[in-house]
């Protein structure tokens, strides 16, 4: 039987202001890991990196609106 991939976050998204770009922290509960993001696609990128599988602007139904 193969092994199962899991991966576990306890993700927290926030803004500084209303009209900022919203930042991402990632912390892992079975190890004192935290990772933090400038804006979503940093994120979405580790994301892509851990995975091995590309998420793309066409998954995610355009564009991230202003």
């Amino acid at each position: 039987m193969a092994k199962r991939e899991y991966f576990a976050y306890l993700l927290r998204l926030w803004r500084e202001n209303s009209d900022g770009s919203w930042r991402a922290l990632l912390e892992n509960p079975n190890a004192e890991e935290r990772i933090g993001f400038a804006n979503l696609a940093d994120l979405i990128e580790f994301l892509e990196n851990k995975t091995g599988e590309a998420i793309g602007q066409d998954r995610l139904g355009g564009t991230e609106p202003n």
